[in-house]
């Protein structure tokens, strides 16, 4: 989902996890109304990792089993294992059992990010929502982070609210929003190559990215 600030997509994320419900019409999921799931199981079936990912002041182990209290250190550690995210959570001073404050004010943002993902991942939802995850880390957490989300989506739907279009690019399906309303969908190769909302953004884009990389 791709679209200015202000153009609908943190709205439609709202309606797509049912953190709120739609005036008018209906919102789908495999065919079924949303308001017809129980919220319970549509807590567990769609998981949602937003800009900045709320942590309650325990543990990092803890924050992260807060998706499934049932599991063990050892599963948590293999979800960990499998984000490639071991060697991160072992520098920390006490690993798993590192304390991450009220808020989780005591790690960065891009290490609140990287918990809140691997709370996600261990929670394997059918569902994954990604609400502009990567947008407010530093550049070496980026990294590490885009590396576990590639594992996090892989053989599961997500959907993505897109702030870099190079995530446009690796998309199945392109929404374009403007004004609250989805005017453009199709691939980013369909979209680029016709006039229309998406190709500016993606010109911007890419004249924003050169000139990034020209000061450096």
């Amino acid at each position: 989902m791709v679209g200015e600030t202000g153009s609908g997509k943190s709205t439609f994320v709202k309606l797509l996890t049912r953190l709120a419900d739609p005036s008018s019409g209906r919102v789908l999921l495999g065919g079924v109304p949303l308001t017809d799931v129980p919220l319970a199981s549509l807590r567990r079936r769609v998981v949602m990792v937003p800009q900045d990912g709320f942590l309650f002041n325990t543990t990092v182990g803890e924050n992260i089993r807060y998706s499934r209290p049932d599991v063990g250190d050892d599963e948590v550690r293999g979800a960990l294992a499998d984000l490639g995210l071991t060697g991160w959570v072992e520098s920390l001073p006490h690993g798993l059992g590192t304390e991450a404050g009220p808020r989780g004010e005591a790690l960065s943002a891009g290490e609140r990010q990287l918990v809140a993902l691997a709370r996600a991942y261990l929670a394997d939802p059918d569902l994954l929502v990604l609400d502009e995850a990567t947008s407010a880390v530093d550049p070496a957490t980026e990294q590490r982070l885009q590396r576990a989300l590639e594992t996090a989506t892989r053989g599961r739907t997500a959907v993505s609210v897109a702030h870099r279009l190079s995530t446009a690019e690796a998309a199945d399906r392109v929404l374009v929003f403007d004004a609250g309303r989805i005017v453009q969908q199709g691939t980013h190769e369909e979209l680029a190559a016709r006039p229309g909302r998406y190709a500016d953004l993606y010109a911007a884009w890419q004249s924003a990215t050169e000139g990034d990389a020209s000061r450096t």
